[in-house]
């Protein structure tokens, strides 16, 4: 009986030690949950691009532009747009900040009123970059870089050639995009550099905001048509100075030019509702920026932190080279 007692201590001790042994090794089956945790280390950077808008053919091509750079350097891309709204760019800027976003693109709708949500998304480690147009005095606001054209440049481009076509002296009027950004005082700057040589070119109505839209800037025309006697139409992009074709009428005899050169003005070239138009590459500013942002991120440096793209006069003697 002893020896059956003793047997059955032996077992009970085997089985012990083997529950114990059990829960021994159970941690060693945490290092299996580590894979878990691997594409938050090598997942795509989260970035945002938050547009004025997404109304005209250039903004549209600035969201292509930027998809299709995120897909090649396999970043993962969000697009917003603020309705040309600054408190909702504000507000997106935020979001993307506690979303924990590791950039944010974004073309201001207010260069003052936009500096501080740039730089309280700086403050919090994102990078922050403008696209398109920049905030006023960008570098203070933490703002890493801009990528942009030089508007200032743009507007006198256009306006040269619009003087050369009048030959120097004529009636003109501008449509302008919403005047606190910065685009649009930047390409209004240029057409009055210009016109500080030429006397003879006279404003003969105050700039009309008409907000980048081809419907206001077409409504605005035909009134202005019964009204003045206009030579020359100076828009601030290609969409309103379709709606001034619109309201002339194809080969008016009034000079119509736009900025931006998009598919929409190329066509109104071809047909005679436009005169010309400066090309600027929306999609090629977003794609910079965003390679801007992803060489930040990688933990290189820039170059350059204002990155230039060209512009170039497109009429209807060239205008099939680009349509």
């Amino acid at each position: 009986m002893k020896k059956f007692f003793a047997i059955l201590l032996t077992l009970a001790m085997v089985l012990s030690l083997a529950a114990c042994g059990a829960k021994e090794e159970a941690p060693a089956e945490k290092p299996a949950e580590t894979p878990v945790e691997a594409p938050a280390e090598d997942g795509a950077y989260k970035v945002a691009l938050i547009q004025q808008h997404q109304t005209n053919a250039f903004q549209i091509a600035v969201t292509e532009g930027a998809q299709a750079k995120a897909d090649e350097l396999g970043v993962e891309l969000t697009i917003l747009s603020a309705d040309q709204d600054a408190a909702t760019q504000i507000s997106q800027i935020e979001q993307c900040v506690s979303e924990g976003f590791d950039a944010i693109l974004f073309e201001p709708v207010d260069p003052d009123g936009l500096r501080d949500a740039a730089k309280a998304a700086a403050d919090a480690g994102v990078i922050v970059i403008n696209v398109v147009s920049s905030c006023s005095d960008w570098e203070s606001a933490g703002i890493s870089a801009v990528s942009c054209g030089n508007n200032v440049k743009a507007g006198e481009n256009e306006m040269q050639h619009v003087v050369d076509l009048l030959g120097g002296k004529g009636n003109v009027a501008f449509l302008t995009g919403p005047s606190a950004v910065t685009d649009a005082l930047d390409r209004l700057q240029g057409y009055h550099n210009v016109m500080e040589n030429y006397p003879e070119i006279v404003e003969v109505v105050a700039p009309a905001d008409c907000e980048w839209d081809t419907a206001k800037a077409q409504a605005t025309v035909e009134s202005w048509l019964s009204a003045y006697d206009l030579d020359a139409i100076v828009c601030q992009n290609d969409g309103m100075a379709v709606g001034a074709g619109n309201a002339a009428g194809a080969n008016s005899g009034i000079i119509i030019t736009g900025v931006d050169g998009t598919p929409d003005g190329y066509e109104a070239i071809k047909d005679g509702r436009m005169t010309g138009t400066v090309a600027q590459d929306g999609g090629i500013m977003a794609a910079s920026g965003l390679e801007a942002a992803v060489t930040l991120l990688d933990g290189g440096s820039l170059e350059n932190t204002l990155i230039i793209a060209d512009s170039v006069w497109i009429d209807a003697s060239n205008v099939d080279q680009f349509a």
